[in-house]
């Protein structure tokens, strides 16, 4: 898998342009928290990674080729779309079934039980999900993205709703799948766990006004702290925060910056060794690879 990147992507609609010539790059292992006040094009941006909204100018590529041609990425909604009167073993099993048709019962059960355990919730296979705390439901909605493994995980506002205590281990946990080697963005308005982000992308009336380290991010607008970039974006048009960002140095530095080391690998999605007989043969891998680059060719 390569870097996701953003080049020049411009989107218009009704004669309203959303986003406006945005460049920027996110490597494998690196947590991107997307921010910005309201209407500043969040929303838009994670259309166009997923593939789901098309640029009326300008690229979005992961790796070599077109995201739209990487295979399926994940997507949590700020809205967990639940079934909760279902078990969390059940539910995944569903979604295993619709994602991974070609896994067999016992491989599948396999890979349901990596996956929670790589999320925590491996106390928690037979509940219903109807019982679970608010972070639990979202750790079961990244748990369901995550069987397919993913190279880009994409969350809307995940941690909107939860206690400070359960924000920063949700955070946490999207720095953990990043740091084993896949690329995670995050759209979020909560600050408090933002230092433990890679990268920090801030958005200004679908203009770009900063992407690089959280450390770095409140002394670039004049603020305090992280809380304070919000007042400190409503002291200057958005297009002179646009236009200082492309003449930075930063802004550079940014685009080129070094691709992180991966922590550790990705595959399996949890620390528990696969069984013989979840690990695919020779023929299997070959025919996977096959069926993906006949994909990638339509």
């Amino acid at each position: 898998m390569g870097s996701l990147r953003i080049d020049d992507l411009t989107v218009r609609a009704s004669g309203r342009t959303i986003l406006d010539s945005l460049s920027l790059v996110v490597h494998p292992g690196e947590l991107c928290a997307l921010v910005g006040p309201s209407g500043a094009g969040k929303s838009t941006l994670m259309k166009a990674v997923l593939g789901l909204r098309r640029p009326s100018q300008g690229s979005v590529q992961l790796g070599d080729g077109p995201v739209s041609g990487s295979g399926p990425l994940g997507y949590v909604p700020q809205d967990d779309a639940l079934h909760r009167v279902l078990t969390v073993r059940k539910s995944l099993d569903y979604a295993a079934q619709l994602r991974l048709p070609e896994l067999a019962a016992e491989e599948r059960g396999h890979r349901i039980e990596e996956t929670l355990a790589r999320v925590g919730l491996s106390d928690r296979l037979d509940l219903r999900i109807g019982k679970l705390s608010g972070g639990q439901r979202k750790r079961v909605s990244v748990a369901l993205e995550l069987l397919t493994r993913p190279p880009v995980l994409v969350l809307d506002e995940p941690t909107s709703g939860l206690d400070p205590g359960m924000e920063a281990r949700t955070m946490g946990l999207f720095a953990e799948l990043a740091h084993e080697g896949r690329i995670v963005v995050v759209a979020t308005h909560a600050m408090a766990s933002i230092h433990i982000c890679d990268v920090v992308v801030v958005l200004v009336a679908g203009r770009l006004a900063y992407a690089g380290p959280p450390s770095d991010c409140p002394g670039w607008f004049d603020a305090a702290d992280m809380n304070g970039i919000f007042p400190a974006i409503a002291r200057r048009a958005p297009v002179v925060w646009a236009r200082s960002w492309l003449q930075s140095d930063a802004h550079r530095a940014a685009l080129t910056r070094a691709v992180p080391p991966v922590r550790k690998s990705s595959e399996p999605d949890c620390n528990i060794p696969l069984s013989p007989a979840s690990t695919p043969s020779s023929a299997e891998a070959q025919l996977a690879a096959l069926k993906a680059r006949l994909g990638r060719s339509e």
